[in-house]
């Protein structure tokens, strides 16, 4: 393998890409956050030092709602919450939350079925009526089987049950899926993203995407667990999101959960809130998320394809050159995930490594001297014709 050269600079002058302040950050979501009952100034400070800007927490009361809002906004993140005023007196809630700086949404349900999904409308629309400047969220369940969805949902496929929540005035569409287990990768990952992505342009609404931090069992399947993260998994779980054009990452969970069902343990912070062995590893991927994201945020993806290894069910395989690139290829066993995108203008290309485990060497040629390579520093460099790009992670370029 050869060594990685990502971070190393040419002597060609560097241009630096400046986060534009105006345009907001990407949001980095903690689902759960900081519960209601640890609302306290030291645990909201721990949590912004991890690099999260939104905490997502149901709370036992409005007043709690709104306190956990002050303490938030002082440490700069915000609040997507819920709490039963909103359902018993969405006037008063709604009138209350949205003078508070703190507030980034309604938080109304996870995982609903169809109908579920239509009764949490009409609250939207009864908030909405005092406030409509917040964001109204509802996450959906994954679809680890294109052919089967769960009972539950009372929905006839996948799509359709992403239709019923594009069809709400929720801004976004967001869903969880985990794919990296003990046993392996789950095959329908990018099966589940392709939907998705075809929903979330098709209604002119962005998507929201997953990272699993908390290890635990994996339900109904004995004998298989969610590991625990490693800067790698965490790395392949958030650059495939963007690549496929994520406009905010979601981490289930920062605060470990107590649960006999699903034995969680080592999230970020544990049930008290003090920092386990996964708060580094997370506050790293943090401060590459929030760098590289400003590239992402706001972009419009153009394509995602593969190239190497196997090509996942429901996905597209790569067939022409990008801009300017005269010829690519990947030497991995898992492949590579290759994204085209526009953001202000420049023609950008991303190339992910599919495989978490192990490094992937990629060789280009190019067609002029019009691209370029951009790091995680979000600086230009002359490209090579040679990476190695380490497990889960992504390759950037600039190529107009």
């Amino acid at each position: 393998m050869l060594v990685l050269l990502v971070l190393l600079f040419c002597v060609l002058p560097c241009k630096v890409y400046a986060e534009d302040a105006a345009k907001g950050q990407m949001p980095i979501i903690a689902f759960f956050g900081i519960p209601g009952w640890h609302t306290t100034e030291e645990h909201f400070r721990t949590f912004s030092e991890c690099g999260f800007n939104v905490s997502l927490s149901p709370y036992p009361s409005l007043d709690i709602l709104i306190k956990a809002c002050r303490y938030a906004d002082k440490y700069g993140v915000k609040i997507l919450g819920r709490c039963p005023e909103m359902t018993s007196n969405p006037t008063l809630a709604a009138r209350k939350l949205l003078q508070e700086k703190g507030f980034f949404g309604y938080y109304l349900q996870d995982e609903p079925s169809v109908p579920e999904m239509h009764e949490r409308q009409r609250e939207i629309e009864k908030l909405k009526l005092i406030d409509s400047t917040h964001t109204f969220y509802i996450n959906l369940f994954p679809c680890y089987n294109p052919d089967w969805i769960p009972p539950s949902t009372k929905a006839i496929n996948y799509p359709a049950y992403l239709k019923t929540l594009s069809a709400t005035d929720c801004q976004q569409l967001s869903f969880d899926f985990y794919p990296i287990t003990t046993k392996g990768i789950r095959p329908t990952w990018y099966h589940n993203l392709e939907m998705v992505r075809q929903e979330s342009l098709a209604c002119g609404k962005p998507f929201w995407g997953f990272v699993l931090s908390v290890p635990h069992n994996v339900p109904l399947e004995e004998g298989n667990y969610y590991p625990t993260p490693t800067l790698a998994s965490l790395r392949l779980q958030v650059y495939s999101n963007l690549a496929y054009g994520a406009q905010a990452i979601q981490y289930f969970t920062y605060w470990t959960s107590t649960s006999g069902k699903y034995q969680y343990h080592d999230a970020p912070v544990d049930t008290e809130g003090h920092k386990t062995k996964t708060y580094n590893i997370v506050q790293q991927m943090n401060r590459e998320l929030k760098r590289i994201s400003s590239l992402f945020y706001g972009a419009r993806v153009l394509s995602v394809h593969h190239l190497g290894g196997t090509l996942p069910e429901g996905t597209t395989r790569q067939t022409q050159m990008p801009q300017n690139l005269r010829s690519l290829k990947v030497v991995s066993k898992k492949g590579a995930i290759l994204s085209e995108f526009m953001k202000d203008g420049h023609y950008y290309f991303a190339i992910v490594n599919k495989d978490h485990e192990n490094s992937m060497t990629v060789r280009l040629r190019y067609r002029n001297t019009t691209p370029r390579q951009i790091t995680k520093l979000l600086k230009e460099n002359v490209p090579k014709t040679s990476y190695s790009v380490e497990p889960g992670d992504i390759l950037l370029f600039i190529l107009k």
